[in-house]
């Protein structure tokens, strides 16, 4: 009929999400991934809630110098040394690298190794100086075992030690050498003297071991790698104590210089292979033995500068901090997992813990603990928590809290009062036009004395309006539903106190016009 308006039939639209993602710090985000978070973990997926309460504190530090796990956990309070909470002896009061080999526990850059079975030390470093007259001679004549005779200089070295010799009066004898037998009073070496002399004073032997920045262990060698001399190293055979054993035969110890640019940044072992990281390089050793050793460079994202603890592996992939975010390697070329993060951190440390690769990213804003399910593919934030000096051990991931306290990163239990929020995205609803909201629904699973706060904020508007407020007088499920009202896009904010979990999220919408 003319001149009446057409009517057309506005339809209601519902819509259910059950399955919830995780964190998503980028402009645009999906329905399911939130903005921001506080305290949620994966662990109801595909429901989400908050994490478990952190472990008990197990010991207390003063002055933390480093932490590692051999069978037990291991920390240095200032000089002390701990094991198993046990102080079993003293080192010196600077930060500690460490490292195991078996029940060996290196500990640098003191050079000293701890006997986590038979509770000894002893040094890797030793030195003889000559306090009596030597004697220097073939063992037989023109022989080359050349037998050094002298009072104690075999007393702190053992058949097979690579030596250094120097102060000899004989040039043919100042060098490097491997102790082919010994006694307390004399020690035989390879070498170049056409008959027998004496020396009165002068000479002295040294067992020495390199600094090292980073080190790691593989096939019963320690690895270890100096920016300072551009070097890497590995130790002789099944001996930690001797770094400069070479004989030309298998068990001999090993060093190369690197001539890439920059200083090392970390160090790992990975699928059968040792791995020395630049900031923009990745040296990947090849070989079991001195004679087939062969170390390929590889322009790649290494470890950023200051993030060495950072690296961790996770169900068999490699992840660390690399200056363009958190990568994942599986023996080719690193790739980034964090693309759902914002970069810009300035330092990172963690390790791995049930699966879950846990990160605590420093930004000039403050610090925040990440943790990224492997299995799922998702990150969660937690808090505010630094992971300091974090050490992987027994099913546990162990780190120094604020305080200075040693504890677990999660437990078994729930945290009764723990305190948590999650923030959606922009929610256009699949359109850019306004929409009348009849109805947000949220099903939620709270245990008694839990609390619930519901928040809205629409369009362009700076502050959240609280819709809605829940205190669970009992472990129940329950709907909590609130009518917001019309608007272009809107985002909704959870914050809770206490256990519980998100099942689901509805809504119930009309879309208008775009006035």
């Amino acid at each position: 009929m003319a001149g009446l308006a057409l009517i057309t039939d506005v339809m209601t639209q519902k819509k259910t999400i059950g399955t919830f993602g995780g964190i998503n710090e980028n402009e645009v985000i999906n329905e399911n991934e939130f903005a921001e978070m506080k305290n949620m973990s994966s662990d109801l997926y595909p429901a989400i809630g908050p994490r478990l309460a952190r472990g008990q504190v197990v010991a207390k530090l003063k002055k933390p110098n480093g932490t590692h796990y051999n069978n037990g956990l291991i920390w240095v309070d200032g000089t002390d040394f701990y094991y198993k909470g046990n102080l079993v002896g003293t080192v010196e009061d600077s930060e500690k690298q460490m490292v195991s080999m078996g029940a060996y526990v290196l500990v640098w850059p003191d050079k000293r190794i701890y006997n986590t079975s038979t509770g000894e030390w002893k040094s890797v470093e030793k030195s003889w100086t000559q306090s009596a007259q030597a004697t220097i001679g073939p063992t037989v004549s023109a022989s080359t075992f050349i037998k050094i005779k002298c009072s104690g200089i075999g007393t702190e070295f053992a058949q097979g030690d690579g030596v250094e010799i120097s102060g000899c009066t004989n040039s043919g004898i100042n060098k490097s050498a491997v102790i082919q037998s010994r006694d307390t009073d004399y020690i035989v070496v390879i070498g170049d003297v056409e008959k027998e002399f004496t020396q009165d004073s002068g000479l002295t032997i040294k067992r020495k071991a390199p600094d090292m920045d980073y080190m790691t262990e593989l096939d019963n060698r320690v690895w270890g790698c100096s920016s300072k001399n551009h070097e890497v190293y590995a130790c002789k055979l099944g001996d930690p104590c001797n770094w400069n054993c070479f004989e030309g035969i298998s068990t001999d110890a090993y060093a190369a210089t690197i001539g890439s640019d920059g200083d090392f940044t970390g160090a790992a072992t990975h699928l059968g292979y040792v791995l020395f990281f630049k900031e923009n390089m990745i040296h990947k050793v090849y070989g079991s033995k001195p004679s087939n050793i062969q170390i390929n460079s590889y322009p790649a994202r290494g470890v950023k500068k200051g993030c060495s603890r950072s690296l961790a592996i996770v169900n068999a992939t490699l992840m660390y901090a690399s200056c363009d975010g958190i990568c994942g390697y599986d023996g080719g070329m690193p790739y980034l997992i964090s693309q759902n993060m914002q970069n810009g951190y300035i330092g990172a440390a963690g390790g791995v813990c049930r699966g879950k690769y846990y990160v605590s990213l420093e930004r000039l804003g403050g610090s925040s603990l990440y943790v990224y399910d492997a299995e799922k593919s998702l990150w969660h934030k937690e808090d505010g928590t630094v992971l300091k000096m974090p050490t992987a051990g027994g099913n546990e991931l162990y780190f120094l809290d604020a305080d200075g306290q040693i504890r677990p990163v999660c437990s078994d239990q729930k945290e009764s009062k723990i305190q948590w929020m999650l923030e959606s995205g922009d929610l256009l609803d699949g359109s850019l036009d306004k929409k009348r909201l009849h109805s947000l629904q949220f099903l939620l699973d709270l245990e008694r004395g839990s609390y619930i706060e519901v928040y809205l904020k629409y369009d362009e508007e700076p502050l959240w309006t609280r819709l809605k407020t829940f205190t669970a007088l009992t472990k129940q499920t329950f709907r909590i539903s609130v009518r917001p009202r019309r608007c272009n896009h809107y985002r909704y904010k959870l914050v809770g106190v206490g256990p519980g979990k998100l099942y689901g999220f509805g809504k119930t919408y009309t879309v208008g016009s775009g006035r």
